[in-house]
């Protein structure tokens, strides 16, 4: 259950409270009860659609990170994973970042040990060599230009294994 599921249930409880009492009570709200139950409604309705919007975002986010996308701006932690299938390549071959420390996160599915580097603008860091099923993570506070992410595994690189990493 999410904060959109809560504020729903609650907006819908209430609209059944207000079915209940207006049907069974003559009058209801009464003078000055039509202010409460506005103000009321008003809030109800405002969370839930603030929920959904939160909501919405983080299942997003969840779901981008997990295709192996980019997460929001303000983590900068972008995600690879090395093919799958044994072709020494990445998952995506361009990346970008704002300025800024910025961290790549490489899952090895493959059967053979990757990692992941960059290099370029007088850059050159690279992750740990990671097994199958581990992760390789490389950082660094990087300028606005273009760099290139690859495996340093030997061979890896020459063989294609590089992508485009453009921070703005």
């Amino acid at each position: 259950m999410n904060a959109f599921h809560l504020a729903g249930g609650l907006l819908a409880l209430w609209a059944v409270v207000l079915a209940a009492l207006g049907i069974t009570r003559p009058g209801f709200p009464g003078k000055g009860g039509e202010r409460a139950v506005t103000a009321v409604s008003a809030v109800l309705v405002a969370g839930a659609i603030v929920a959904a919007v939160v909501t919405g975002v983080a299942e997003s986010e969840e779901k981008e990170a997990a295709e192996g996308g980019e997460p929001t701006a303000a983590a900068e932690g972008l995600r690879v994973s090395a093919d799958r299938g044994g072709q020494l390549a990445f998952s995506r071959d361009s990346l970008e970042a704002s300025a800024g420390s910025v961290t790549i996160e490489m899952d090895n599915p493959a059967r053979i040990r990757h990692n992941v580097a960059i290099e370029g603008n007088g850059v050159e860091v690279e992750g740990q060599s990671v097994d199958p099923g581990g992760t390789s993570t490389v950082s660094a506070d990087l300028e606005p230009g273009v760099y290139e992410f690859y495996c340093s595994v030997l061979g890896h690189r020459e063989g294609g294994m590089t992508g485009t990493l453009t921070v703005r």
